[in-house]
């Protein structure tokens, strides 16, 4: 039983590994995919329970087996090296991935990430008091009880918040409790510096709530690179092509191109 995960772009070019947040798919990449793919291979995970991925037994929800997942994806593709891109959630798994493998890893590129850079004894939030129409009533069936579902999300184009929303009403109950339980070994401010590969952080700064943690890495870890871009927690898709060139300049800026 392992990730799902699909490739597209350039067969010829290099490899990018994009992974996605809890309670996402791959549909997370849909804004980024065309552009990406004109120089790069991209390789499209899924995390367990989520999209197509199976849910296995809960002993296979650790970061030693989402490493080991990894790096059967890339053996699989016969990839010899490849950049890797994690979105929210998969901050962390990207980072410790990139520690446990820095000769398969170019580089590394996160968003927004409470979970990895925020302080975790604040991130309980109740859920939000109205939906996207402003109407008091939020449906809390299909997962909608969680602060975090993509249904009240503002900025989200429709196609791609659809799709996003169908993926996170779709989730079990299970998967997002087995997930939910790598919320701490996940943060990883402590490790930061223990990275042996350039790492990019693409700052959504519409979202507030994270800019103290942005800040924070400005201020305690210099070698991260930092870009602020015009969008909030799903920056790859709220300022899509402002996130699409950034992941392009990091990784030519590199040499992995």
């Amino acid at each position: 039983m392992h990730l799902n995960y699909e490739t597209t772009g350039n067969e010829n070019g290099p490899a990018l590994i994009l992974v996605h947040g809890f309670l996402s798919s791959r549909a997370q990449w849909l804004p980024n995919i065309e552009t990406l793919g004109e120089i790069y291979h991209l390789v499209t995970v899924e995390l367990w329970g989520h999209g197509d991925s199976p849910l296995p037994d809960e002993d296979a929800f650790t970061l030693a087996r989402y490493n080991e997942e990894l790096e059967k994806i890339r053996a699989d593709l016969s990839i010899e090296r490849w950049g890797v891109i994690g979105q929210s959630y998969a901050a962390g798994l990207a980072l410790r991935y990139a520690i446990n493998q820095p000769d398969r890893t170019a580089g590394v590129v996160v968003t927004n990430s409470r979970s990895a850079f925020g302080d975790i004894r604040t991130q309980r939030r109740p859920p939000p008091q109205n939906n996207d129409q402003g109407d008091a009533d939020v449906d809390t069936s299909k997962n909608r009880h969680l602060p975090i579902h993509p249904v009240y999300a503002r900025r989200l184009p429709g196609a791609i918040k659809q799709e996003l929303v169908d993926a996170a009403d779709n989730m079990s109950a299970l998967a997002i409790e087995r997930g939910g339980r790598l919320g701490l070994p996940l943060h990883s401010l402590e490790i930061l510096d223990d990275v042996p590969v350039p790492v990019l952080l693409t700052n959504g700064v519409f979202e507030k709530s994270f800019q103290g943690d942005a800040d924070n890495i400005r201020q305690n870890h210099p070698g991260i690179r930092i870009v602020d871009l015009d969008g909030g927690h799903a920056v790859n898709i709220e300022a899509a092509d402002q996130f699409n060139q950034a992941v392009l300049d990091f990784f030519s800026e590199i040499g992995f191109s």
